[in-house]
């Protein structure tokens, strides 16, 4: 209860909120017209935002110990891909030996995380397209802040190359459809192009570490409701170009827009940050607390095994033809495995990592 408490409870929400879309969109539940976003996709680009700025602070915080670059790398790898690449390698291995193992040596792009890259897309585990982009992330971001405060010694020259870094990938994607006009799944799924919207979320942990005064500003109503109001406006100007089936011959969302959307949802992560629950008030917001927060905790483990309870209930209707009744039973059977998946093997893991980290 104790560790539940020290969570922050507005991340949570924000957690909560992205993989619900994953879900609804994977159930085949859709904004009409929204294609070839989608909502699971906003879904993905929110927790970008929140990984980078979580991601960052860890970072940043090693960074601050200066305890070597060899010590600091070393032991952010070790923390990160003992919570991530267990439980992939088991999903990955358990669809290649149990379900479908066509893909025969192509195994080996999921292995490294080249799949979005060299297989022109994850077709063999759809969901492991964001994770291409987040594990490169963790393999190229350290690297990038520990470079970054050796030379630099002015908070607001790291601030400035942090921004210089963001924008360089906006060009550089821009320069890449220009050139070979590539559709918008490709871009959507590309590294390092898409590092943009994880570093926007390291820009936003650096300002609250070490310009809290301005990111107290950025905490306030007004700058979440103008980045409320970006992200409906860009969303709207999105649907306006995927009913006429413009997206792929057009440059925005192919280009900026990948900036924009990330952007927006940034400038509302602050005052979310600041959001509490007082559970103690009554059930009904315990009740809340306890489900967002474990929400939360499993959203890892939920999206990676999601679409195999999805294939049973909802794909083969298995049970029954009722969608509301496949669908209900799926969210039930996912959050119980997914909770017992945390509980056997994702905590005993952890607990591990802590050992051989300390």
């Amino acid at each position: 209860m104790n560790s539940l408490k020290k969570r922050n409870f507005g991340l949570d929400l924000l957690r909560a909120l992205s993989i619900w879309l994953v879900l609804l969109q994977h159930a085949g539940i859709n904004i009409p017209g929204l294609k070839p976003m989608k909502i699971g996709t906003i879904g993905v680009e929110i927790f970008f935002v929140i990984s980078g700025f979580l991601i960052g602070g860890i970072l940043l915080k090693s960074i601050d110990e200066k305890k070597g670059i060899i010590n600091t790398l070393k032991n952010f790898w070790i923390r990160r891909w003992m919570r991530t690449l267990p439980l992939y390698y088991t999903v990955l291995l358990f669809k290649y030996i149990v379900i479908d193992n066509s893909i025969g040596w192509k195994l080996i792009y999921y292995i490294f995380f080249l799949q979005n890259n060299l297989h022109h897309g994850p077709s063999f585990l759809g969901v492991s397209w964001s994770l291409v982009l987040e594990e490169w992330f963790y393999l190229f971001c350290p690297i990038y802040l520990l470079f970054l405060n050796h030379f630099l010694k002015k908070r607001n020259q790291i601030i400035f190359f942090i921004t210089l870094f963001i924008t360089s990938i906006v060009i550089l994607r821009t320069r890449w459809v220009l050139i070979e006009n590539v559709s918008f799944d490709n871009v959507n799924a590309y590294f390092p192009y898409r590092f943009d919207s994880m570093f926007i979320g390291v820009l936003l942990s650096y300002l609250n570490i070490n310009k809290p005064l301005f990111f107290s500003v950025l905490k306030s109503k007004k700058v979440f409701i103008i980045g409320l109001l970006l992200f409906i406006s860009y969303l709207f100007f999105y649907w306006n170009l995927a009913v006429n089936n413009l997206i792929n011959k057009t440059y925005v969302p192919r280009t900026i827009g990948f900036f924009i959307l990330p952007f927006s949802i940034g400038l509302t992560l602050p005052y979310i940050s600041t959001l509490k629950i007082n559970f103690y008030q009554n059930n009904l917001k315990k009740i809340i607390f306890y489900y967002i927060t474990w929400t939360s905790l499993l959203t890892y483990s939920i999206y990676l095994i999601h679409p195999f309870i999805y294939n049973y209930f909802i794909d083969n209707k298995k049970i029954t033809n009722i969608f509301l009744l496949n669908f209900i039973s799926a969210i039930i059977i996912t959050y119980i495995t997914s909770y017992l998946i945390f509980k056997n093997f994702e905590n005993p893991i952890l607990k591990l990592r802590d050992k051989i980290s300390s």
